[in-house]
Order: C-alpha cells, then structure tokens, then sequence
C-alpha cells in the first residue's frame, strides 16, 4: 500500500547438485528467495552486522542507492540531505540533484551501479543510524566443508510481523506479541524472550495455560546439583576420620576455582559433572 515502485531482490541459491536435498534446507533459512521492498517499508536486519545492528534491529527504506552515491552522501551528508530530502524550490532541487549526479557519475547514468536499500536503524539507545545493505550469504555445510546449500540475499525481511518460530533468535527492541495461539511448549517463552527490556514489550491475548514447559526440561533443572552440596557429601561421608588433609584441601580448592570458572551459579548436570566432581573428590 506504500507508494512508489516497488524494488525486487531475487536470492542467488547455490549448493549440491540435488535440488530435492538443497531446496529442503534452503527453506529453513531465515533470508527470502525473493524481496520485494519500497521506500518507506519498515524492515528487520537477519543477520549480525556489529555491536548494534544485530538480528532484529528494526528500520524504514529510506532510499535505494548504489555504492557510488552511497559513499557521497556520507561524504556530502549535509548538501546531499539538501538536495534529497528537505526538498525546497522544485527548480533549484532539480539542479542541485543534476550537481551531485555529475560529481558521482562522471562518465553519465550508464556507470551506475546495482541499486541497494539504504536504511535507517533505530539503536537501543534511542540514536538512529543509516547503512546501505548489500548481499550477504547464509550457508549450510556438512562436517567435511562441502557446501549442501548457500543463498546470497539482502539480509532483510518485511517487519510488520512474524511467526514465533522465525523470531528465535532475534534480539527486539520493540516488540508486540500475540499468545493467542500458542500451541506448543517453550513457545511462549520464545516469544517473551525476544523483547530487550519490559518496557518495549506489549502482550496481548495472554493465557497461563498457553505457557507451557516441557516435562524433560523440569526434570534437567531438578537434577542439578551445587558444588556446595557435592562438598557437603564428602564432608559427611569423611565423619570420624575427622576432617581433609592437606592434600584434599588443595584439590577441593583447585574444584572449587575449576566450578567458579564455568558459571556464576556452579550448577552442573547430576548425571555426568556432580558425578566426576565426587569421583574426584574421593
């Protein structure tokens, strides 16, 4: 419903020589076979450009350049913000973008090149930034390297709205989110979880029963284990014999620092870590 043309980007699909095989894993790829885009069009970043511009960071189509024209108005930001955008005397306008086309295309129209959306993104801490998104490559590789299947997109996606299931992953400054039809365990969370803060998430249609956690996952956390309890356990089965030596203080020391170094809250998987931790111990 946007005015203006639309601008259509057509994904270059490579990979193994079955179709049937390549076609199946390109379709759980984030990045479209085909992008229709406009000016004005509020699109969502698919992939980690740096610190800031991450997966989910949310923009509008300001214009669609080349890299030539692109790099001027970087360099000319505030004559080309003059000549594109403030719009004055249609007359001057004209001969002020006629100026700026002669200093990019010395040689005329025929030296331009492929055009690519410029946009402009809204950072976390309230600041804006522009960027021209040209083609990125997204790629699924057998543990040998041979390449099953690669797509060469613009990493863009319409951002109006999307499936639960599309947003794993991302990371959304803003976002409003429908759990009237969840249907699956996790699933809520999923959603949830996306928003960056509380005050940039708005539920609507929310259900306590619709958040939903999967039996496996309770029986994971009830059986984790602190290294205090592991501890506690040689402690106790030490009784009478009265205390650790030396040497089993040195060891204890050495779990200790060990557990501390792979996490916060020293919590570990009673199947496997707690179980080595006590062979140790003993």
């Amino acid at each position: 419903m946007l005015s203006g043309d639309i601008t259509t980007y057509t994904a270059e699909d490579s990979g193994v020589m079955d179709l049937a095989v390549r076609e199946r894993i390109l379709k759980y790829f984030m990045a479209p076979p085909v992008l229709q885009l406009k000016k004005g069009a509020q699109v969502m970043l698919i992939k980690n450009i740096d610190s800031n511009l991450v997966n989910g960071s949310l923009g509008r189509v300001v214009r669609f350049s080349d890299s030539d024209m692109y790099a001027y108005s970087k360099e000319h930001a505030e004559e080309f913000d003059a000549a594109y955008r403030d719009q004055p005397d249609e007359a001057h306008f004209r001969k002020m973008r006629e100026k700026i086309h002669s200093a990019v295309y010395k040689n005329g129209t025929s030296s331009r090149g492929r055009l690519f959306p410029v946009v402009c993104f809204q950072l976390a801490d309230g600041t804006t930034r522009e960027m021209i998104l040209q083609m990125e490559e997204w790629k699924s590789e057998l543990p040998n390297g041979e390449v099953v299947a690669k797509r060469q997109q613009i990493p863009l996606i319409l951002a109006w709205a999307i499936s639960i299931h599309k947003a794993q992953g991302q990371t959304l400054e803003r976002v409003k989110v429908d759990l009237g039809r969840v249907f699956e365990k996790g699933q809520a969370y999923v959603a949830l979880s996306r928003a960056t803060t509380q005050d940039g998430l708005q539920v609507t249609r929310f259900d306590a029963r619709k958040v939903m956690v999967h039996p496996k996952v309770v029986t994971f956390y009830d059986q984790l284990v602190s290294i205090s309890q592991v501890l506690g356990k040689k402690k106790k089965q030490g009784g009478a014999g009265g205390g650790l030596t030396a040497e089993e203080e040195e060891q204890e020391q050495e779990l200790l620092q060990l557990c501390a170094q792979q996490g916060d809250d020293d919590e570990f998987d009673d199947d496997d870590e707690a179980e080595r931790l006590m062979r140790e111990l003993t």
